[in-house]
């Protein structure tokens, strides 16, 4: 898995629904600063982590998983 594309696909998907890093990390309970990590590709979430992304996001688990 790509953690620059997958990154990218989770800050638009933040985007698209008006949301900060802030606001996702709340619905999320995962650390802000791990958001951040995640959305600039240095580091990947655990899946536990990008379902709950997923979910808050409104995405399909595999949206974020294709290539």
């Amino acid at each position: 898995m790509d953690a620059k594309k997958l990154g990218k696909k989770i800050k638009l998907a933040r985007v698209e629904l008006d949301m900060t890093q802030a606001d996702l990390a709340k619905a999320t309970e995962i650390m802000q600063k791990s958001i951040s990590r995640y959305e600039t590709g240095l580091s990947l979430p655990s899946l536990e982590s990008l379902e709950k992304i997923a979910k808050k996001l409104k995405k399909p688990f595999g949206y974020f998983l294709d290539e």
